[in-house]
This record gives structure tokens, sequence and C-alpha cells, in this order.
């Protein structure tokens, strides 16, 4: 039987004909024309010998809703598609497209020669536009693998996650309020933001694509496509806060769904208390998809009475089970334990490409070990703690670094705060801290020094950075989170400043 998920979505575009569907900016692509493309491309495709089993990779330098088409194409022909959105995603490429075992490597931006055909998008779009829009059945099945999607190698090397089209399915949401606005998509088409796309399209609303986030031209899209729904990094909640255009609402804009990262909670609180929309959060990963969500409503109680909720990710999702387990991962911990962070659902990943031992590893009985630390209080919400991997060893103790992220971020002159670990010959490790300032601050020793007393007074003092680096902003991965493995590298290559002085 023909893949759900893939039927499903050609059905809405065959459903929702002259409807607008696609655009960025004025050039606006109806479900008609969508799949007319999509059969010309998956025709092109196939001719360049994509099919059934068959791996096609797909690397881009930026959004562009071609993205999109091509991954729809992809899914009717049943080929293993692997897309990369270019910049910070684009590290480990070389290694990236030998692993995956393409086919045919299709690409918009320069692309390392690992041996497999290569095919400029320019090309395929030439190509698919001579051919006559033939209908191509849908030849995708549930247990075939839909996608090899690369984690974004914050510590080593990228790892392919492969999904079924079964589990595409299962992370799909059904959207009855998509007829009535417009997705405007600002994250990485190859990540998140392409499948709510489809899933907004499924229900018969329109995508709008930005090739890149900018505060001022996404509040004039905002207005110019009113009533708007969105999908945010805390990254960019943080530039939108911080831009006089954009700072007191973003008129137009309805929803916004954020993730993909940890939340400053105070900076969370002023952007819901000052723009009157509904928020959303999803809190997820690339092996399970969506494992709990913090709903409007927990929005609306927290502002109300219980403010600690926007520290949490809120409960487990439909369909989705979580558990808090001990070091060992044998024993369920009670309710404001701290352990990691456990999950079972539909939607998790088959296992990781070409690494059986690593799969083994992290799927175990059906559950999925997601590396992350947290506790789970009375009510079922469920609030982490930091990374396993994430800790410094400073004199034997473990210092999780998103508490102490937390601590320095509650100091009005730091916007954002980001901490890693580097060797010391006195303790083993030492906490090495990354501050961006905030608006209307200036860098200084003094504003570090007294973020890191924060540190000391809310923590201990351990947990105390010994070294403070002051940027403009920081780096971030293709998912939107700060790349500690860059940071790393310039933690141990930098003097920045001492804070010891301000104890």
């Amino acid at each position: 039987m023909a893949a759900r998920y893939v039927t499903e979505l050609v059905g809405a575009f065959e459903r929702y004909g002259a409807k607008p569907a696609i655009g960025a900016g004025p050039p606006v692509l109806t479900f008609s024309e969508v799949l007319d493309d999509v059969h010309r491309l998956a025709g092109a495709l196939a001719e360049a010998g994509v099919g059934r089993g068959s791996g096609l990779a797909c690397v881009v330098a930026g959004n562009r809703p071609e993205v999109l088409l091509v991954r729809i194409a992809a899914h009717v022909l049943g080929a293993r598609l692997t897309q990369v959105v270019g910049g910070p995603s684009a590290y480990g490429l070389e290694f990236l497209l030998q692993d995956c075992r393409p086919g045919l490597v299709v690409h918009d931006m320069p692309v390392p020669d690992t041996g497999a055909p290569r095919l400029s998008l320019a090309e395929l779009v030439a190509r698919a536009a001579a051919r006559d829009p033939v209908p191509v059945p849908v030849r995708a099945r549930e247990d075939d693998i839909a996608r090899v999607l690369y984690t974004s190698g914050t510590t080593g090397l990228p790892k392919g996650v492969a999904s079924t089209y079964a589990a595409l399915a299962a992370r799909s949401v059904d959207r009855p309020e998509a007829a009535g606005s417009v997705y405007l998509s600002v994250t990485s088409l190859a990540d998140r933001a392409g499948g709510r796309c489809l899933e907004h399209l499924r229900a018969g609303g329109r995508v709008e694509v930005l090739e890149r986030f900018d505060p001022p031209e996404f509040a004039a899209a905002c207005r110019r496509l009113a009533p708007v729904s969105t999908y945010l990094m805390p990254s960019m909640v943080y530039r939108l806060l911080d831009h006089p255009a954009t700072t007191d609402g973003i008129p137009g804009l309805r929803a916004v769904s954020y993730g993909a990262s940890p939340v400053d909670p105070g900076r969370l609180r002023e952007a819901v208390t000052r723009w009157g929309v509904t928020w959303r959060q999803g809190y997820g990963m690339t092996e399970a998809s969506v494992i709990s969500r913090l709903s409007p409503a927990d929005h609306e109680v927290a502002l109300a009475d219980r403010p600690e909720l926007l520290a949490s990710v809120g409960r487990p999702a439909a369909g989705v089970e979580v558990q808090v387990r001990d070091a060992d991962g044998m024993r369920v911990l009670p309710p404001g334990s701290t352990g990691e962070v456990w999950t079972r659902s539909a939607a998790m990943m088959s296992g990781y490409w070409n690494q059986p031992a690593l799969t083994a590893d992290v799927l175990r009985d059906g559950w999925l070990r997601t590396g992350d630390l947290g506790r789970v209080d009375a009510a079922g919400y469920l609030y982490l703690v930091d990374r396993v991997k994430d800790v410094v060893m400073v004199d034997g103790d473990n210092v999780h670094c998103l508490p102490v992220e937390a601590a320095l971020s509650g100091h009005p002159a730091v916007a954002q705060a980001a901490v890693v670990g580097r060797h010391s010959d006195l303790t083993g490790e030492e906490v090495c801290a990354f501050l961006v300032p905030a608006p209307g601050y200036l860098p200084g020793d003094r504003p570090a020094a007294e973020a890191c007393d924060r540190v000391t007074r809310t923590l201990a003092s351990f947990h105390r950075p010994t070294t403070v680096f002051w940027e403009d902003a920081l780096p971030l991965t293709s998912r939107g989170k700060p790349d500690k493995r860059l940071l790393r590298q310039w933690a141990a290559t930098r003097s920045g400043r001492p804070t010891r002085g301000g104890r």
C-alpha cells in the first residue's frame, strides 16, 4: 500500500486546486501548479535514476520554494532524501555526502565530488519545465526510509537519522486553523520547517518562504500576509525583542511556535507579554520529532500565577510517552528527581544510518534515550536541566552548562550566554562563558564579573566561569543552537577576560 503521508499530501494538492499554496514574494503558486511542478520534477528525477529506495541528496545555499517541491517529488518516487541548507549546516558536508550514499546530488552551491552523479538545481528545474505534467503514481511504502536527516554535529561528525514514511505520518499534526492563515517559514526547510510547511499545505493553508531571517523583513511580511503563524528559534525571538521595529509587537502575526534550543524564561516572558499572540513550544529532537508541548493555555497560566512554567518544555505530546530514568537507564525515577529523559512513540527514527552500534546504544526495547537531563513535576511538566554530555568537570564536580547560562542571562547586561569547558592544569577543566551584550550595554570587566557573581550566588562557587568572552552574536548551528563545538575551539585558543576578581 502506498505511504499515507504522501498520498494524503498529494490528495490535498488535488483537493485545493486553485487556492494559493506556496509563495516567496510576489510570485505565488496555486495547489494545482505545485502538483504539476512536482510531477514534472518527479519525472526528471526518475529520468536521472532516482526511484524507490534510492538516495537523493539536495544541497542548497538558502531557503527557496524549490526545496519543498523537490522534497515532495522525492516522496512521490519513494526515494531516500537527504536535504542540507548551506551555512553552518554545511559542516561535515563531504562526510555527509559519502555517508548517505546518494544516487544523485542536486545542488545550487559548490559541493565536494564524492563520486556520486551531480546535477545543478537550475538544470533539474529546466529539465522539469520541458516536460508535460504527467501524473506519477506514489511509489513510497510505509516502511521505506523516507529521509536521512543529519544532526548538526556540534560535538563531532553529523549522524544520519533515518525515518520511515510511517514515522513521518505519525509526526504530522492536523492543523484545521491553517486554512485561514499563512505560514511564514524563516528557519531551514531541511529541518522542522519543511515538515511544518507540508502540514500547513495539507490543511489547505498558504506557505510563504523567506530566504533569510531579518526582523524588518519579517515584520513587513507579517503585515502583508496577515494573519500569519510562524516557527521561531529562541535566538530569533531575542532579535525581534531587541529590534526597535519589532520590540513591542508585530502587526499581522497571530501565532508563534518556538523550540530547537533552550529559551531564556525572562526573555520569553517579555515576548509573551508584549506581542499579544498565541504561543506554543515544542521540545523534540531529530531522532524523535516532538516529545512534549507547552500549550497556549500553559503560557497564559504562566503569566497569571505559575511563572515557573516558562522554564518548562510542557507535557508529553499526543501519542508520546516520556520517562525520566537513572544513569543506567534501568529505573524510572519519581517526580522531582533528575535523570535522563527517555521517550517512546511511533514517530521515532528507525536508527542511525550506517551506525548499528550507536543505534543499539540509544534504542532499547522500543524506547529512545534522548541524552537530555530533566525532571518531571507532580503535574507532569517536563523541565530540562542539560545535555548528558554538556558537562564540565571542575575538581571532580559536575557543572551542568544550562543552569550557568540561565544565571548569566539573568544579568541585565547579558542578552545571551553560552558556556563550555576547557582544559585547566589546576582543576582539570574550567568553565568559560561566551556572552552577547544586551541592547544599551557595553561589554566590559564589570558586567562580566557581576554576571559571574550571579552564578556564584545562584549555584555555587565552582560553577563560576573563570573566563568570559564577549561576542556580537553566538555562532549557531542550522537548528539555532549555540555551536558548542566551535565555541570549545575558540575557548581553547583564545584569552578572554578573567573573572576571579569579581568574587
